[in-house]
C-alpha cells in the first residue's frame, strides 16, 4: 500500500519528512521488484498504490543509481503498436553481507541487492572457537572482495548462537563461544571503518528462521519454528510473518529448556535440551568421536551411516520429542524446520516427531521438514537481514562517488 504523507503522532514538517516517505515509497517499489519479475510502470502503480507521476520519479532515481534496468516488452501480437517498457531489478551494484560464527566453523554469504547469491564460504576452525578479532578480519576480507567487483556493500549482520541485544548489537552471552558481555557490532563497526555501513548482530537461530521462510524449506510460511543442530541448539521463531523475539530479545533460547536430568550443559546446567541433542548428546549415545576439523553435519552424517543408529540414537529421539511437542503446543507452528546437523538424522527424526505431534494435544497440523539450506541458512538470513533496512524503507541507497 502506499504511504500516508501525512506523519502520525506528533507532525514532522519539511525536507525531513518529505525524504522518509519517499524512501518508503521507494522501498514499496523495490519489494515488488524483488518478489515479483520484470513489470511495467503502470503495473508498479496499480499493485502499489502510488499514482503514475511519483512512479515514475521513483524509477528514474533508481535507474541513476544502477539498481534497475528497463527492457522492451515482448510483443504480443505483431503489427499492434511499439511494445511497452518492463523494469527489472538489477542487483549487482548492492549486496548484503552475512557472517554465522559458531564453535568450530564460520560461514560467509554473500547476497546481491535481489537476494541472488554471490558466493558462500565456510571456514573450519581449530580446537579454539574464532574470537572477535578473527572475525573482523573474516569481514574485511569480504568486503575487500566485494568491493573489488564493483559493488558496495548495504549492511554487515553478524550470527551467533547465543543470547543477543540486538540494540546494543552486543552477544550477551554465547557460552559454546566463550563470548560474554561483547559489543561485537561496535568492535566490527570500528574496526572495519566503512562509513555508511550498517553492522547488526542476531541470532543464528533468528537469522536460520528468515532465511528458510523466504529462501528455504519454509517459503510462503508464516509460523514456523527453526531448530539448529551444530554443537548447541536453539530455535528461531517466526510468528506471523516477523522474528519473534520477546521483551529483551531472548526469545528462541531454547536449548536450554531442561528436558532431562542431570546430563551437564556447557552453561553450568543440568538436563538441558542441548546437553542431550546438540553434538555432544550425539556424542554421548552413540560413542562416535567427533574427528578434527569436522564440522557438526559431518559428524551427524557420520553417525546416520552408523549400522545401529536408529537404535542408538533413541536417547535423543526422545529428548527431541520431549522439546519439539512442547514448543508445538506453546507456539502451535505449521511447520518444524530441522537444521543444520539434524539434517543428516532426517529419517530417524522426522517419523518420530511427526508421530510425537499427530498424537499429541494440538493433533495432525504441524509438519516436520529437514532444512534445504543445512550449514548456509544462518548465514544466508543474515545475508538477507543486512538488505532488510532499505527493503523496509529505513535506509536508502547509496549514489555512487
Amino acid at each position: 500500500m502506499p504511504l500516508d504523507p501525512r506523519p502520525a503522532g506528533p507532525r514532522t514538517r519539511g525536507p525531513a519528512a518529505t525524504d522518509e516517505v519517499r524512501r518508503r515509497n521507494t522501498a514499496v517499489l523495490l519489494r515488488l521488484l524483488r518478489d515479483g519479475s520484470a513489470r511495467s510502470r503502470a503495473d508498479l502503480a496499480r499493485l502499489s498504490g502510488l499514482a503514475k507521476a511519483t512512479v515514475g520519479a521513483i524509477v528514474g532515481d533508481l535507474e541513476d543509481l544502477g539498481v534497475i534496468l528497463e527492457a522492451p516488452a515482448a510483443r504480443d501480437e505483431p503489427g499492434r503498436g511499439r511494445p511497452g517498457t518492463l523494469v527489472r531489478l538489477d542487483g549487482r551494484r548492492h549486496a548484503g553481507v552475512g557472517i554465522e560464527v559458531n564453535v568450530d566453523y564460520v560461514a560467509v554469504t554473500v547476497l546481491d541487492l535481489t537476494g541472488a547469491e554471490l558466493w558462500f564460504e565456510r571456514t573450519t576452525w581449530g580446537a579454539e572457537p574464532p574470537g572477535t578479532e578473527q572475525v573482523l578480519r573474516l569481514a574485511r576480507e569480504h568486503l575487500d572482495r566485494l568491493h573489488a567487483t564493483g559493488a558496495s556493500a548495504l549492511g554487515l549482520t553478524v550470527a551467533v548462537p547465543g543470547l543477543i541485544d540486538r540494540s546494543l548489537g552486543q552477544v550477551v552471552d554465547a557460552p559454546n563461544l566463550g563470548w560474554h558481555a561483547e559489543p561485537l557490532a561496535d568492535r566490527l563497526s570500528s574496526g572495519l571503518a566503512c562509513p555508511g555501513l550498517a553492522v547488526a548482530v542476531d541470532n543464528d537461530a533468528n537469522c536460520a528462521a528468515r532465511a528458510e521462510s523466504l529462501q528455504g524449506v519454509a517459503v510462503g510460511e508464516t509460523d514456523l519454528v527453526y531448530l539448529t543442530g551444530t554443537v548447541g541448539l536453539g530455535a528461531g521463531v517466526i510468528a506471523g510473518g516477523e522474528v519473534l523475539r520477546g521483551s529483551r530479545g531472548l526469545a528462541g533460547e531454547v536449548g536450554h529448556l531442561r528436558v532431562g536430568t542431570d546430563q551437564p550443559c556447557a552453561c553450568g546446567r543440568t538436563g538441558c535440551w542441548e546437553a542431550l541433542a546438540g553434538q555432544r548428546g550425539l556424542v554421548a549415545a552413540t560413542g562416535l568421536e567427533v574427528a578434527s576439523d569436522e564440522d557438526p553435519v559431518a559428524y551427524a552424517a557420520r553417525v546416520a551411516a552408523l549400522p545401529d543408529a536408529a537404535t542408538l540414537l533413541q536417547p535423543v529421539v526422545a529428548a527431541m520429542v520431549r522439546g519439539v511437542t512442547g514448543l508445538a503446543l506453546g507456539l502451535d507452528p505449521a511447520v518444524v524446520v530441522l537444521g543444520g546437523a539434524f539434517v543428516p538424522l532426517a529419517d530417524v527424526l522426522v517419523p518420530a516427531l511427526e508421530q510425537a505431534l499427530d498424537a499429541g494435544f494440538t493433533g495432525p497440523g504441524t509438519r516436520v521438514a529437514p532444512s534445504s539450506l543445512g550449514l548456509h541458512a544462518a548465514s544466508v538470513g543474515a545475508a538477507l537481514d543486512a538488505l532488510d533496512a532499505t527493503y523496509a524503507g529505513r535506509r536508502s541507497l547509496p549514489r555512487a562517488g
